[in-house]
């Protein structure tokens, strides 16, 4: 059996993003709670591993404690003495105020039968006269983890260790990564169709993550505003709805555009007609877009059976139309004719044909994008004779 690396970081990552998701799911529980969510904040790594303030003023601060294997919190755990030493710290730089602010500890590991984190917990069992008269015995024991600990909660007076311990409460056996997004999933479930929650939820957390990771990047570490998160929400909701679709790839660019040795057809249409080279480049990225996201719907399972194939007839028939019309108006005899009714043609399409896949779908770049695909299958072409050049498939670069 392979060891561990002495550099595995892998538990302190999956705690990192424990602590990030956790935060999301308390933030969307809380924001019904609240009269006013612009007057209430969320914070990662500031006071605490998660913190809750109003206008400023502490309310609630979380440490959130994962594990990936089973244990039990005992009365001597680190966990238990290396937060009650944040929160002693916390109180004497007079970031918080005893009594005033809610302190909770969440664990994954389990709380055992009359123990101190027992007493702490948040059922009937709640006993802090007892858990105090235990943790005053055990800071008087000599133990070099928790020295500190023992020395920050020796400091309190005999009142200010009681309503330290009346603000603590311990939770055990906590959700795990998964748990914790399936929690977070029934809250997805009041905004989008069942269908769609899971692609939505991720949409939200990656938006979330960013979130974090730029109030981490802030000196001082930032604070998140719940009516931020609140307008997150409503700005996406409308995307995962029964007549919409999320809009994700509108300012995505492919890593490497190389318009000469790129030989896929649709590029070779527009060489056909001596496209010029901005014109080319535009297609190369609207192709890239449109691909990406269509291929995305799919993955997260946000289109119907067939939407797609309906939705590329209804391109091929405006196509039809407007080739049909300019047959009439344009002579194709010569050369310079077949390349004018190709411009024209790309024109009407690319401009005149923007029809979205679902009725509040209103970004472009999936019409643009999808008529490209559709030419790189053949389906359509803006060439009067582009079956004749192209028909073989041939990957011989257009003259």
């Amino acid at each position: 059996m392979a060891q561990k690396s002495q550099f595995d970081a892998s538990a302190s990552m999956l705690g990192y993003l424990y602590q990030v998701r956790y935060g999301l799911f308390l933030a969307l529980k809380k924001l019904p709670e609240v009269d006013d969510p612009e007057q209430y904040h969320i914070s990662i790594e500031k006071l605490d591993d998660i913190g809750f303030d109003k206008e400023g003023t502490a309310t609630e601060l979380l440490q959130t404690k994962y594990h990936g294997q089973p244990g039990n919190l005992t009365n001597r755990s680190p966990d238990i003495w290396k937060t009650i030493r944040v929160w002693v710290e916390l109180y004497r730089r007079g970031d918080i105020e005893l009594g005033k602010v809610i302190l909770t500890l969440v664990t994954t590991q389990t709380l055992p039968f009359e123990t101190v984190a027992y007493f702490l917990g948040v059922g009937q069992e709640r006993n802090t006269s007892k858990a105090l008269t235990e943790l005053v015995e055990i800071s008087k024991e000599k133990n070099k983890s928790n020295a500190k600990g023992y020395i920050a909660f020796q400091s309190l007076s005999n009142i200010e260790q009681k309503v330290l311990l009346d603000s603590i409460y311990i939770v055990g056996q906590s959700d795990d990564l998964e748990q914790t997004r399936g929690k977070i999933i029934r809250y997805g479930r009041q905004s989008v169709p069942s269908e769609s929650v899971g692609a939505y939820i991720d949409r939200l957390e990656g938006v979330w993550f960013k979130m974090c990771v730029d109030v981490l990047s802030q000196n001082p570490t930032g604070i998140i505003s719940l009516g931020r998160l609140e307008d997150i929400i409503d700005e996406l909701r409308p995307e995962y709805t029964q007549n919409n679709l999320p809009a994700e790839f509108i300012d995505e660019l492919p890593d490497i555009i190389d318009l000469e040795g790129d030989l896929r057809t649709f590029v070779k249409q527009l060489r056909l007609f001596n496209a010029p080279k901005s014109m080319v480049e535009q297609a190369v990225t609207y192709y890239y877009r449109a691909f990406e996201q269509r291929s995305k719907w799919l993955v997260d399972g946000l289109l119907k059976p067939g939407e797609l194939g309906k939705y590329d007839r209804k391109l091929q028939e405006h196509w039809k139309d407007c080739r049909a019309h300019l047959e009439i108006m344009e002579d194709i005899a010569t050369e310079e004719g077949k390349r004018k009714f190709s411009a024209k043609l790309y024109q009407d399409c690319l401009q005149k044909g923007i029809i979205p896949i679902r009725p509040y779908f209103t970004e472009y770049y999936v019409a643009k994008g999808s008529y490209q695909i559709l030419s790189d299958e053949l389906n359509i072409g803006w060439y009067p004779d582009y079956i004749t050049y192209l028909g073989n498939a041939s990957n011989e670069d257009v003259a």
